[in-house]
């Protein structure tokens, strides 16, 4: 390494330690050692005349008088033109006055003892205001494919009006462990956090800190996709706005880049948690076991700028610049709701995450979950039945969530709303709301977990923001049908043959005599399911249907009623027959049927 340097070198401490904290002053570093009188006399020989000693370097992190500097990040990127060192520098004035920015050289300091002079961007702040923070990006590229490690940076000031020419170091800061080599495939930031560590971004001049919560994988049109989220908080004192940066996937010795999902600004208020979400493309059978924290610089070239010609031809448009700042192992399986799977009782309200933006003073609980396989059909059918209540005082919109059954075995069946829902909740009243799921004839049922799933906030992702452990309904055979929130209690029934002289056809009659009960304040309309009933000969043929609605004229009530099916041929007239009784919901993919009881 250059002797030179390493003498006048100004040990600052990197990171948080520099990071100004409500526009306080940053605070002073530590000093390298003075060097002894042996090795400034070394030194001495050994430099050109005309160089300068550092007599002007300050005793801290000062720049100039006002303005003081600290490193946000350095990284070595392996580019098709070489190697492409990046250095990213924040300023801060602690000043009254608006400083100039002075015009001082960058250069970087090699283990083996090189130094390369960068570049700066054009777009460098030229002057601060005071307590104005800038960050200054600097870059070159290196026609090498040989290992570089970055040792130091510093500030040299040049007097190119001087003969012979002048150098003087500055300030000069020490590199190791946290440049970023994002070259290497199995590099990894130093930092490195367990999954659900909080913690807060390194070189950003920020309060907020992060919480790993959620993890899960969504397959696409075009691939898996990892769902990442994080629970934000903000410990300070006024509102700050969510800085730019991603979540990238580290999957054996690939890595997979991350963007945010939120697409406009997040704010998080003083005292305030917000969820953000991170969306990572990744292809089939990846095995993801960490998560990469990035930030991302831009150095746009300036006229005579040797690196206007970079990568990919980008430094017309700006050359992005990533650095790795945390590392986060995943947890097992690499899947971690958000929302945790507690024990549930029917009836009961269910526990939603409460910063779920959806679910907006509204009770949702879970009042039916039946799963069974309908006679004819090839595969089982769960329905569950949703009661929402809205507990506040004003109508609110009806929550439109989406549900999940995961089985025991974690193969995951998602449901199917019924078509028609209400608009709004009005209050003090509760809404049915029913889902049909599809499940294989394999599917048990054991340990089914319940996930009620959010596919607005991460849109086109969804994330979960409830998740319970799913009883199933044990199927009765006696005579009172469960059908919330009604219980309809079959008193008698019978079924013969109709002939109808006006329109000279034939069909089935039941007269069935119920004795209904019906929940209060729970609203039933049009939207609500209906009674399906089949007359099936005994080769399990469908002779006729007919259809009982719970709203509208004809509605069923409690007493004697006659139900009648479609016509028929008279040739079908067939005995002995039964009656198939059923709960159907319309949905968007067909009626989603429950076997209720079969009427002989």
């Amino acid at each position: 390494m250059n002797e030179r340097w390493k003498m006048t070198l100004t040990s600052v401490m990197l990171g948080t330690a520099i990071i100004m904290q409500g526009g306080a002053a940053l605070p002073a570093a530590a000093l390298a050692a003075e060097p002894s009188a042996t090795e400034a006399g070394e030194n001495a020989a050994a430099e050109p005349a005309a160089t300068e000693a550092a007599a002007e370097t300050p005793a801290d992190n000062h720049l100039t008088e006002n303005i003081q500097a600290a490193v946000k990040g350095a990284s070595v990127e392996s580019t098709p033109d070489g190697l492409r060192i990046a250095v990213t520098v924040r300023l801060y004035n602690g000043g009254t006055e608006k400083q100039r920015v002075p015009d001082y050289e960058l250069r970087v300091q090699t283990a083996d003892g090189l130094d390369y002079t960068l570049d700066a961007s054009s777009d460098n702040k030229k002057a601060l205001k005071p307590k104005e923070i800038g960050e200054l990006v600097y870059m070159s590229v290196v026609d090498s494919k040989a290992a570089m490690k970055l040792a130091g940076v510093s500030f040299v000031k040049v007097d190119e009006y001087a003969y012979p020419k002048t150098e003087t170091t500055l300030l000069g800061f020490p590199l190791g462990s946290e440049v970023w080599y994002g070259s290497s495939g199995s590099a990894l930031p130093t930092t490195q956090l367990a999954w659900g560590q909080t913690f807060s971004i390194p070189g950003l001049n920020s309060d907020l800190l992060y919480t790993p919560a959620g993890l899960t994988t969504e397959n696409t049109d075009k691939g898996p996709v990892a769902v990442v989220t994080l629970l934000t908080q903000n410990p300070g004192l006024g509102r700050e706005t969510v800085p730019d940066f991603r979540l990238d996937v580290r999957a054996g010795q690939k890595t997979f880049a991350g963007a945010r999902t939120e697409k406009d600004d997040v704010t998080v208020e003083a005292g305030e948690q917000k969820y953000i979400h991170f969306a990572v493309p990744m292809e089939n059978n990846a095995e993801p076991s960490s998560l990469i924290l990035m930030t991302t610089d831009t150095f746009l070239p300036g006229s005579g700028s040797g690196s206007s010609q970079t990568s990919g031809g980008q430094a017309a448009a700006g050359t992005q610049i990533d650095t790795g700042r945390l590392a986060v192992t995943l947890p097992a399986g690499a899947q971690a709701d958000p929302a945790s799977t507690a024990s549930y009782t029917l009836g009961s309200p269910i526990a939603v995450d409460p910063l779920s933006k959806l679910i907006d003073h509204t009770q949702v609980t879970l009042m039916e979950l039946h799963m069974q396989q309908n006679p004819g059909e090839g595969y089982k059918t769960a329905i569950g039945k949703f009661v929402l209540t809205n507990k506040s005082d004003k109508p609110v919109p009806t929550p439109a969530f989406e549900t999940e059954l995961v089985g025991g075995g974690g193969a995951a069946y998602s449901g199917v709303r019924q078509t028609n829902v209400a608009a709004t909740l009005n209050p003090g009243l509760s809404y049915v709301v029913s889902y049909s799921f599809n499940i294989p004839q394999t599917e048990s049922g054991d340990g089914l977990v319940l996930k009620l799933l959010d596919g607005q906030t991460a849109s086109p992702y969804k994330i979960a923001i409830a998740s319970v452990q799913a009883p199933l309904q044990k199927e009765s055979d006696d005579n009172t049908l469960h059908l919330y929130p009604y219980d309809i209690h079959l008193t008698d029934w019978t079924v013969g043959t109709n002939y109808g002289t006006t329109t000279a056809s034939y069909s089935y009659k039941m007269k069935l005599t119920l004795d209904m009960k019906q929940a209060e304040n729970v609203v039933v309309d049009q939207n609500f399911s209906k009674l399906h009933f089949e007359v099936v000969d005994k080769l399990g043929r469908v002779l006729g249907t007919a259809d009982g609605s719970f709203t509208g004229s004809q509605k069923l009530v409690s007493g004697t009623q006659t139900i009648v099916t479609n016509s028929i041929a008279s040739e079908q007239f067939e005995f002995p027959i039964t009656v198939n009784m059923y709960e159907v919901i319309e949905t968007p993919d067909g009626q989603a049927k429950r076997l209720l009881k079969t009427l002989s």
